[in-house]
C-alpha cells in the first residue's frame, strides 16, 4: 500500500462499484439543485406583487398601474352599457390585493368601446306606431321620435328612419341610434264654416216658402 495514496483513491480501488453510486447520486444532487435554481430565476419565485384596484378606471389608466406594479393586462370580456364610459374597467381578475407573480397578466372585463350593434328581423313598417315602438324597446333602442304625416291610415307607421336612412329587415343599426317614425294621422279637415253657412241659409229658406206660400 502506498502511503501517500489517498483514501478516495484507495476507496475506488476496492470499491469500484460503490464509488460510481456515489458518484451518480452526487451528479444527480447536483443537477436538482441547478434546476431548482433555474426554476427559481425562470418563475420569479420571491418576486410578488399585488394586484392594485383598477375597477372604475379607463382601461388605459389601468394598464398603466399595472405596468407600474410590473404586472401586465388583457381584455376577457366587453359588455355594453349605456350608463358606462367606454373602456371602464368593471371586474378584473385576480382581484384587487392578490399577491401574484411579477409579470403575471390581469385579466379585466371592461364597457365595450363602441355601441352595440342590433339588426333588426322583423319591419317597423305597415304596423302600427304601439307595435313598432315596443319592438325597439325590445332590442334596446330607447331614442324614437314619433312624427306624425297625414294619411288615410291613421296610426300606421309609413316610415322608419335613421339619420335620414331608411329602416328595413336585416338594417344593423347602434342601440344609441335615434329612430324616427314617420306615423299616419287622420287627413285634416278643412274649415266648413262657410259651408256650414250655406246650409244653413239654405234650410232657412226650405222652412220660410211654405209660409209665404199660405198667404197668397
Amino acid at each position: 500500500m502506498n502511503p501517500n495514496e489517498s483514501f478516495i483513491n484507495r476507496f475506488y480501488g476496492k470499491h469500484p462499484v460503490i464509488s460510481h453510486l456515489i458518484i451518480m447520486v452526487a451528479v444527480a444532487l447536483l443537477l436538482v439543485w441547478f434546476a431548482m435554481i433555474f426554476l427559481n430565476v425562470w418563475t420569479h419565485h420571491g418576486s410578488t406583487s399585488t394586484v392594485p384596484q383598477v375597477k372604475n378606471m379607463s382601461f388605459a389608466t389601468a394598464a398603466e398601474l399595472l405596468r407600474d406594479c410590473d404586472l401586465g393586462i388583457e381584455i376577457s370580456d366587453s359588455v355594453y352599457d349605456r350608463d358606462t364610459a367606454p373602456g371602464t374597467v368593471l371586474e378584473s381578475w385576480p382581484h384587487a390585493g392578490a399577491v401574484v407573480k411579477r409579470g403575471r397578466q390581469v385579466y379585466v372585463t371592461i364597457t365595450a368601446f363602441s355601441p352595440k350593434m342590433v339588426r333588426l328581423t322583423m319591419p317597423v313598417t305597415g304596423v302600427s306606431s304601439r307595435q313598432a315602438i315596443s319592438y325597439l324597446r325590445g332590442l334596446g333602442i330607447t331614442g324614437i321620435r314619433i312624427v306624425n304625416v297625414p294619411s288615410q291610415y291613421p296610426d300606421l307607421v309609413e316610415s322608419a328612419k335613421v339619420d335620414g336612412r331608411l329602416l328595413r329587415v336585416d338594417s344593423e343599426i347602434p342601440v344609441t341610434a335615434t329612430v324616427t317614425l314617420e306615423v299616419g294621422s287622420a287627413p285634416e279637415i278643412k274649415d266648413t264654416s262657410a259651408l256650414d253657412a250655406a246650409i244653413d241659409s239654405a234650410v232657412e229658406e226650405a222652412f220660410d216658402e211654405p209660409d209665404n206660400a199660405m198667404f197668397d
